[in-house]
């Protein structure tokens, strides 16, 4: 078996997917000049807060918090079988 090798005089060039940071960050840069962005840009200055996740409340919060206790059980029973059954 012989390994025959081939060169092309066409080689892809990629520019369709290629970010050029700097043009993006001058975009950025005039875009908060002009304060007209369209989603919220965080300075390192301003304190970010997450968004607490709700509470369960009533009937669904029990039902979930069984859910989870009976998932802890059976992997507690699962394990207990493999190990000393």
């Amino acid at each position: 078996m012989q390994t025959m090798y081939y060169t092309t005089h066409n080689f892809i060039r990629h520019t369709d997917n290629v970010v050029d940071l700097t043009e993006y960050r001058r975009r950025l840069d005039r875009a908060r000049q002009e304060q007209t962005l369209d989603f919220a840009v965080d300075d390192e200055d301003t304190p970010v807060q997450a968004a607490a996740a709700p509470r369960a409340a009533g009937l669904g919060g029990l039902l979930e918090h069984c859910a989870s206790f009976g998932i802890i059980v059976m992997t507690l029973v699962f394990t207990a079988q493999v190990l000393f059954g």
